[in-house]
Parts: C-alpha cells; sequence; structure tokens
C-alpha cells in the first residue's frame, strides 16, 4: 500500500509507481501469459455462455389501463359540449377577438383527443356511440374552420 506524504507531490508518486510495478518482459511473453490464463479457465470447467440476442430479450410489461368507464365517457362528451357552448357565445361576442377564442379551440382539441381515445369504451351503446360521433365530428369541423381563418374578417 502506497502512502501519501503531504510534503511530496503527487507527481513523484505516481511516476514512482510507474517505474515499480513495471516487469521486464521479454519479446512474445505476454502471448505466453495470455495463453496461460486463458488455459486455466478452460482447465477449471469454466462455463462460456453466449449474450443472448435481440429476439430472445423480452420486451417491458408496463400495466395498461383498462377501459374507461361509461361514466367517463358521459363526462368527457359534457366538458366538450360545454365547451363548445362557451366557444359559440364567445364567436356571437362582438367584443370577443380571435386571441380570446383562442385558447377555447385548443380545449376543445385537447378534449377531442380525450374523448376520441376513450370511445372505444362505448361499443354496443348505440345511442350513446352516436352522440359521442356527433360531438367529435362538430369539434373537428369549428376547430379546422377556426384555424383556417374562416372567422377572420
Amino acid at each position: 500500500m502506497v502512502t501519501i506524504d503531504p510534503e511530496k507531490s503527487i507527481l513523484n508518486i505516481t511516476e514512482q509507481k510507474k517505474t515499480e510495478n513495471r516487469s521486464h518482459l521479454q519479446k512474445g511473453e505476454f502471448d505466453a501469459i495470455f495463453k496461460q490464463a486463458v488455459d486455466s479457465t478452460e482447465d477449471k470447467g469454466v462455463k462460456m455462455e453466449s449474450t443472448p440476442f435481440m429476439s430472445q430479450i423480452r420486451p417491458g410489461q408496463f400495466a395498461t389501463e383498462s377501459l374507461p368507464s361509461t361514466n367517463v365517457v358521459v363526462d368527457r362528451v359534457q366538458q366538450l359540449i360545454d365547451t363548445m357552448g362557451v366557444y359559440q357565445q364567445k364567436l356571437i361576442d362582438s367584443g370577443a377577438t380571435l386571441k380570446d377564442i383562442q385558447p377555447l379551440v385548443e380545449e376543445m382539441t385537447f378534449q377531442s383527443e380525450s374523448l376520441g381515445a376513450t370511445s372505444s369504451a362505448v361499443e354496443g351503446q348505440e345511442s350513446l356511440k352516436t352522440i359521442v360521433n356527433q360531438s367529435l365530428t362538430l369539434a373537428s369541423m369549428e376547430i379546422t374552420k377556426f384555424n383556417s381563418g374562416y372567422y377572420n374578417d
């Protein structure tokens, strides 16, 4: 073990260590030492295993969300319809600017995407499915009209 003397510089200690640990190998001795090391692992019965290929590694398993209940879908439809009602009032209001309406359009976009992701929960409930589809269609049309500049005048 090397002790560090605070009076000596570190450079001297590292240079000293390099020269102390060097063994004087003759030409070809490294080859002999390497082969000896490899042969010694074979004698001990060490078993080498290959690394697995990517196809053998299982993909990560993540918990998936269960389908939302009908109540969640109804709540999201109601939120979207409420937002579209506020949007309609802002369009009627002559004092409202397009900058005032833009956050409502962004909110409708978010709500439409959220509702679209949950619409599979209403399979088999035709009346609710019809309301969901009509709400998504109307919201999509209004979002497209606003973003295309239809209300610029």
